[in-house]
């Protein structure tokens, strides 16, 4: 397959280097000549250092022979005009990344718009992703799926761990609760571990289970469960706006933080349900005064990521149970989440991982990539016409880096044993390294 990609900033270049770790054929036009000279000594692909939204710009690129076409620059405008110049050359799928809101409502209904068969925006994308973290406590990464009632959650393995220099089996006898740690990042090194793995301090490990499991080893952990009934945001980017639109549906306790007068003012009159306090976060007194540290949780969603670490960090000194981040370094969401802040949330990461989602083949309902990139998280639904149907899990001949860790039949979700026979219609999580993603797609997506 064939991917043209205009624009590569942080997420052009995200959704380029997954693409071609893939496996995939991949062309990028990108307009700033010092960006284009540094994409093309970085990756495996074809760069043309042009304008975007030029017929002969798609031309050259041969559109024609094109499957999608990607534009995610950051102009709104440029990005839809040149998905309906391409419309004019090719019958290709077209995605834009825009962040309007009135934009991205058209395509909320159901419906192209200006010539983008898809629109995805990354302040709604991460909204969600929020809203999903604090659902479920906000105590550590969370991975939740729409068919299957099991999550698959990150942790850092600490020094006074249950996991810290143990193997898995000798975990699992010990817990006695069933449940699979699916993938550990250890030093760079991407692990598919088995009973025999030995797990290390330091390690960052995802580990599957129903509710009720996970909460039983995040206890172990000296991770109380946790219901956010009082939450405190701080930030009026649009993703704050978004997120605060869903948790005042769920009837939770809000108070903002801002900063600015004229926009503490706007956006008490936007949510009046939110108590607003015009201040500076940096400022400790705000915390003092206030008495803020009687919440359950902190959401730093400012566009200064220094901010969003050190103030959750603060924050969590001070009394406040959780603290969630946005960030969208790779380097700093590592370190914030080795210094102590609960969760760290990407935008950019977001938007890469609703792209992905529709690109992949198959009935796709979930998508996350995990460790930058290196591994992916996938809920497939297995159609009538999959090759494996009616074939036990052993007898599928899986990647070697790969596994599936959840199933769901009738409304039921389990994790999986060798004897487990896919069936047209089950919800199944699968996790593997990146590169082996075409061969996941060739399993379980129809014939």
């Amino acid at each position: 397959m064939k991917f043209i990609i205009a624009g590569a900033g942080s997420v052009g270049y995200d959704v380029a280097r997954h693409l071609i770790k893939a496996g995939k054929d991949v062309v990028i036009i990108e307009k700033n000549p010092a960006r284009a000279k540094f994409l093309e000594n970085d990756l495996d692909c074809i760069v043309l250092n042009r304008e975007i939204n030029s017929i002969q710009t798609l031309k050259d690129v041969n559109i024609e022979d094109g499957d999608y076409f990607i534009a995610v620059t950051e102009s709104d405008e440029v990005n839809l005009i040149s998905c309906s110049v391409a419309s004019t050359i090719a019958d290709i799928r077209k995605i834009a990344r825009v962040r309007n809101l009135d934009y991205s409502h058209a395509e909320d209904q159901g419906r192209p718009f200006l010539g983008a068969d898809y629109i995805i925006n990354p302040e709604i994308e991460a909204a969600k992703q929020l809203a999903e973290i604090i659902d479920k406590g906000a105590a550590t990464d969370v991975l939740t799926f729409q068919g299957i009632d099991i999550t698959v959650r990150g942790n850092i393995v600490g020094k006074n761990s249950v996991f810290a220099g143990k193997k898995l089996s000798t975990i699992k006898k010990e817990l006695k609760r069933n449940f699979v740690a699916a993938f550990i990042k250890r030093d760079g090194q991407d692990i598919i571990p088995t009973g025999e793995t030995l797990v290390k301090e330091g390690d960052n490990i995802y580990l599957v289970a129903d509710n009720e499991t996970m909460n039983y080893i995040l206890a172990k952990e000296g991770e109380k469960v946790l219901k956010v009934k009082k939450a405190l945001i701080v930030g009026t980017t649009r993703i704050a706006r978004n997120l605060l639109r869903t948790l005042i549906a769920k009837k939770m306790d809000l108070t903002v933080i801002v900063n600015n007068y004229v926009e503490a003012k706007e956006i008490s009159r936007t949510f009046p349900e939110v108590l607003v306090l015009n201040g500076d976060v940096r400022d400790e007194k705000i915390f003092e005064e206030e008495n803020l540290c009687n919440h359950d949780l902190i959401v730093m969603i400012t566009d200064n990521q220094e901010l969003n670490v050190l103030t959750s960090l603060y924050s969590k000194s001070i009394g406040i149970k959780r603290a969630v981040a946005t960030v969208n370094k790779s380097n700093y969401i590592s370190i914030a989440k080795k210094l102590g802040v609960d969760v760290t949330v990407s935008p950019k990461r977001s938007a890469v991982d609703a792209i992905l989602k529709y690109i992949r083949k198959g009935q796709i309902k979930t998508f996350y990539s995990l460790f930058d990139g290196d591994a992916e998280a996938i809920e497939f639904i297995i159609p009538d016409d999959c090759r494996v149907n009616n074939n036990a899990l052993k007898e599928i001949k899986m990647p070697k880096d790969s596994l599936i860790v959840a199933a769901t039949r009738d409304d039921k979700s389990i994790v999986p044993d060798g004897n487990y026979k896919i069936t047209s219609g089950d919800h199944l999580v699968v996790i593997y390294k990146s590169s082996s993603a075409s061969q996941i797609e060739s399993l379980f997506s129809g014939n």
